[in-house]
């Protein structure tokens, strides 16, 4: 399996996995801002994943400048669909806030660990 792909695989399994643990703890019935969070947090980080894994011959420089740009645009991505879910379920916010933190540092995490794999192995 290559890199890229592993990657993209990875953050559906996590994606997965919230959706499991929100629909227990919501009995099955789950809210619409955290189906809007699980498919929000999947776009932006398929396409800070797809900027920063582009490139097959890539030098350490290029790398590091797709890290900082995918980096940016996840950033900016994600504080910009917060303060829309904010505006649109002012009643909620404070708990989809959590949950929504908490899936973005696991997602966060397992993006880093892919792009120091697929650094390390060339």
């Amino acid at each position: 399996m290559s890199k890229s792909l592993g990657a993209f695989l990875s953050l559906i399994v996590i994606a997965a996995v919230y959706l499991v643990l929100i629909g227990v703890n919501s009995q099955w019935e789950i809210p619409k801002n955290h189906l809007a969070g699980i498919i929000g947090l999947l776009v932006i980080f398929f396409s800070s994943t797809a900027i920063m894994m582009s490139g097959s011959r890539a030098t350490a420089e290029s790398r590091a400048q797709r890290f900082i740009l995918g980096t940016a645009v996840q950033m900016i991505l994600v504080l910009f669909f917060v303060l829309i879910v904010k505006y649109i379920w002012k009643d909620s916010f404070k708990e989809f806030v959590w949950y929504f933190m908490s899936f973005f540092v696991v997602m966060l995490f397992t993006q880093a660990i892919w792009m120091l794999l697929k650094v390390r192995k060339s």
